[in-house]
């Protein structure tokens, strides 16, 4: 079964960085922009890491515990609500239910997370998906949520190493890129893909781009084959 279409979808500085509390502006502003344009982009739910899921959920330092040598998928009821998914491989997110404004979460974890955690996300109407040993079978875990959900077109939304991750793996098809005004200039600020291992650069081929009533300019492209792809073989 093919895995849903992925648009990373992301706001930036004119330098590709990614902290907007730096920038002039008012957060209600830039949420408006980017979400209007997301509106657009008819997916039907989103995926973060963990560290940009915090925002929203608290954490806590996991508690070491048995885990099932195997491990079995559990889909929440959800009603066909929009998805807010999370990658959150080490099973930090407590979250106090299955619904996040209105969405049903889904937490993608590792097959090394405790038991006790798993039964905890399950009594509260979290829906967990397993992705291998580490949770980095990032590939396979869309799969089935694509067909647990039935969902064919998802955003990918950060942060830096999160979009990293998935274009190290190819499991980006599109980008959807909202370039505010501002430069930001600080080194050490995050970026939009930072990945620490070895990683392709990748062609782009331009979608559309349109320029936006606040002056942000928003770019679509889609993602080349990888060179190495296109090799003979």
């Amino acid at each position: 079964m093919q895995r849903p279409h992925i648009i990373c979808h992301m706001i930036t500085s004119l330098d590709g960085r990614l902290l907007a509390e730096r920038w002039p502006c008012s957060a209600h502003s830039l949420l408006e922009i980017y979400d209007g344009a997301a509106d657009q982009l008819g997916a039907s739910g989103w995926i973060v890491g963990r560290r940009t899921m915090e925002h929203y959920i608290a954490s806590k330092t996991p508690v070491p515990g048995p885990a099932a040598p195997s491990r079995t998928d559990h889909v929440a009821s959800h009603a066909g609500a929009t998805l807010a998914i999370c990658v959150d491989r080490h099973g930090t997110l407590h979250p106090e239910s299955g619904e996040l404004d209105g969405e049903h979460l889904v937490l993608v974890l590792s097959e090394q997370v405790p038991d006790a955690h798993v039964e905890m996300l399950i009594a509260r109407g979290v829906s967990v998906i397993f992705a291998g040993p580490e949770g980095d079978q990032l590939e396979d875990a869309l799969i089935r949520i694509g067909e647990a959900f039935g969902v064919s077109r998802l955003l990918l939304e950060g942060g830096g190493r999160m979009n990293g991750a998935f274009l190290a793996a190819d499991l980006i098809d599109e980008t959807s890129t909202l370039i505010y005004p501002v430069v930001d200039g600080q080194s050490g600020v995050a970026s939009i893909y930072d990945h620490d291992g070895p990683i392709a650069a990748r062609g782009l081929e331009l979608i559309s781009s349109e320029t936006l009533d606040t002056g942000t300019v928003w770019l679509r492209h889609r993602l080349l084959p990888r060179a190495d792809a296109l090799a003979p073989q």
